[in-house]
């Protein structure tokens, strides 16, 4: 080991005594404030040096930035789940007012256009087509030959008991996307089958 590591390890741990000592003396800086004032610290953002005080407010600053960031996002989150579930209520009300299968299969693919956000829903019947989500450029010819263009992501739910599948799919390749959860594509594929079982009795 050379003399310089050496004297960085004999650095590092008399620091760490320091530090140890000061966290066990919460008063020491009480009793010794001018030193707040006097004691200078290189600018994180700058050649000038600022004192423990100066760096002590900008280090909290930055996190009241990351704290409000961090807010605004919870509050954006809070406000888009609460429009969705406005949404699909609105969507279960239509399902449940809607008497003729026709009616139904109107009130499945208007209704999930308007809760996700996206440009095609469409109800395939009598085919066996795969169950997939995520990008349309990766998805098989089977269901590419449903799709236009235009079309970047798709999330295909199978309706078993109906005989039926149901195809959303979005002109933005981060509406569905493989590593999403099914529990709530599953649930709505639930709804949209008793609904239609329901029009046909």
């Amino acid at each position: 080991m050379t003399q310089t590591e050496t004297n960085l390890i004999e650095q590092q741990e008399r620091e760490a005594l320091v530090a140890e000592w000061l966290k066990a003396t919460p008063g020491f800086f009480e009793r010794h404030a001018n030193l707040l004032s006097e004691i200078q610290l290189k600018n994180p953002h700058g050649d000038r040096a600022i004192s423990l005080q100066e760096r002590q407010l900008g280090v909290l600053r930055q996190q009241n930035q990351a704290l409000n960031q961090r807010l605004s996002e919870m509050l954006r989150f809070g406000s888009q789940n609460d429009k969705t579930q406005g949404l699909m209520i609105s969507w279960l009300k239509s399902l449940l007012l809607a008497k003729a299968e026709l009616d139904v299969r109107s009130a499945i693919a208007d209704g999930l256009a308007t809760v996700f956000g996206i440009e095609l829903v469409k109800l395939v019947d009598g085919q066996e087509l795969p169950g997939y989500c995520g990008n349309a450029g990766e998805a098989g010819d089977a269901l590419k030959q449903h799709l236009n263009d235009e079309v970047k992501s798709l999330a295909v739910i199978n309706l078993p008991s109906v005989n039926a599948q149901l195809v959303l799919a979005s002109h933005h390749s981060e509406k569905f996307t493989a590593d999403m959860g099914s529990v709530y594509l599953d649930q709505i594929g639930e709804l949209a089958s008793a609904a239609i079982s329901r029009s046909k009795e």
